[in-house]
């Protein structure tokens, strides 16, 4: 990694900027078309919050189901993008995702207390926790939690956008405790020291949220983080671009609930639209980008098999002779050792065939080397004709050819003698006096060495030179009767 600098006040160091890294979209940066995206969901949201504005006090009907379905669908909003953003984190150490996944992870604790405090939901005639106040206070501790935890995260991309810390399984266990702590600490005031709060909600109506200056403190909060956010960023990455959509409709939804004024009016059901949608943009935007990665990992995996394919192709043609197009010895005993292995657990044998031209010398240097190269195309062509479909040939010297074949034990001598009879008589066919002489090499699969063999095959070819050429001869009778 290039362009680091260490910390050593914080065992911190530098990570390469964000643009090298393009995994997540906390790192991806954004496109124009996703930057379009974005400015028309904030059209939207800002849009359909100023409609309703004026209606915002008037009371819409009273839905039991909603509540909780709003609280359950916030409360797994806000754990999966916690989980989501610690696991990128562990894998790129970047110190300014722990300041979101913390907020996320605050933002699902407190929702979760709230579902504990609503009034006559678990309970027939009060709650499980708190009591009157409870449940507007914790709704401002998670807006403030989220606008701090963006705030944070803004204020360490602008201080310094390449942070990465060394030990990030230690401060990601140290954040979880600290917003451990911050939670008992929130249940504490809304709980121990209920008594104490100033009174927003009066039966349902939270209008002195507004008068009390803790609404107007939290758009506060909310903007300043929104500014913060664009100022350290400019809306770089795909989750600077979303995080900056969630703050908008977060301070849609502080607007519109403080001018409904009271639960079940149409300004705190848009807010807890807005609410809704500040949290599951974030989750759906991750979920797309990790859907992307995915898609362009398994993209990949293809063109990457196929790259390779193709390689192993352009090798195995590189690896064939130019003249008659069969496999050279080295890429004709890899070709072999896959027959053979293929072979092993039925327990053939294998018949390795040495052909040597006989003639050749002669038609190369009375007809020239085209009439030459010419019968050793058709040499090539011969065995083509003669050979099995599971057989091998191949060109090892300039008139010398191999053949590997496999059968049963009882029959591979058969088998090799009868290949290496029509081979001498298609040789013999292509006249000026080319003919061929053949030596065969039988051995079980198991106990098949190739160098020897060819030694074996080589020898029994000189044999049949030695006995007249234009025929064929095979090794060790010894051999032979094991083989039998």
């Amino acid at each position: 990694m290039t362009d680091r600098a260490s910390n050593a006040g914080n065992n911190a160091m530098s990570k390469p900027a964000w643009h090298h890294m393009n995994a997540s979209p906390a790192t991806r940066q954004a496109t124009s078309r996703q930057r379009r995206r974005a400015l028309w969901t904030c059209v939207g949201i800002v849009s359909g919050t100023l409609l309703l504005l004026p209606l915002a006090a008037v009371m819409g009907p009273r839905v039991p189901a909603f509540l909780p379905s709003y609280q359950t669908a916030t409360v797994v909003a806000y754990v999966i993008i916690t989980y989501l953003i610690f696991a990128h984190y562990r894998a790129t150490r970047a110190l300014d995702l722990l300041f979101v996944g913390g907020a996320c992870f605050y933002c699902a604790g407190i929702f979760l207390l709230q579902f504990l405090a609503l009034p006559d939901m678990f309970l027939p005639h009060g709650s499980l926790l708190g009591g009157e106040q409870t449940t507007i206070w914790l709704w401002f501790l998670w807006h403030a939690g989220l606008a701090l935890g963006i705030l944070a995260y803004a204020a360490s991309n602008w201080r310094n956008p390449a942070l990465m810390y060394r030990h990030s399984q230690r401060l990601a266990h140290w954040l979880m405790a600290a917003v451990a702590a911050a939670l008992l600490a929130s249940m504490a005031l809304v709980t121990v020291f209920h008594a104490y709060l100033p009174r927003l909600d009066d039966n349902g109506d939270f209008r002195r949220l507004a008068s009390s200056g803790a609404g107007p403190l939290l758009q506060c909060m909310t903007g300043l983080a929104f500014l913060v956010l664009w100022q350290a960023t400019r809306f770089r990455a795909v989750l600077h671009v979303w995080l900056g959509v969630a703050l908008v409709a977060l301070l849609c939804d502080n607007a519109i609930t403080m001018a409904g004024g009271s639960q079940f009016s149409v300004g705190w059901y848009v807010g807890r639209c807005n609410a809704l949608a500040s949290a599951t943009l974030l989750l759906l935007i991750y979920l797309r980008e990790m859907n992307q990665v995915y898609l362009k990992t398994v993209q990949d995996a293809r063109l990457l098999a196929l790259n390779n394919a193709m390689l192993e192709v352009r090798m195995d043609q590189v690896r064939l002779d130019d003249l008659t197009g069969l496999p050279s010895r080295s890429l004709f005993l890899e070709l072999a050792e896959t027959l053979r292995s293929r072979d092993l657990a039925s327990r053939q044998a294998v018949a390795l065939l040495f052909i040597d031209l006989d003639g050749f010398k002669r038609v190369n240097d009375d007809l020239g080397h085209d009439r030459g190269d010419t019968v050793l195309v058709e040499v090539a062509a011969a065995l083509r004709s003669v050979l099995r479909d599971s057989d091998i040939a191949g060109r090892v010297g300039g008139d010398e050819f191999v053949v590997c074949l496999v059968a049963p034990a009882a029959a591979v001598k058969a088998t090799a003698t009868a290949v290496a009879g029509r081979i001498v008589s298609r040789v013999a066919a292509i006249g000026d006096g080319i003919g061929c002489s053949i030596g065969i090499a039988l051995c079980q699969a198991e106990n098949l060495e190739w160098d020897a063999a060819l030694r074996q095959a080589d020898a029994a070819m000189y044999q049949a030179k030695r006995q007249g050429k234009s025929r064929f001869t095979v090794y060790g009778h010894a051999l032979l009767d094991e083989i039998a």
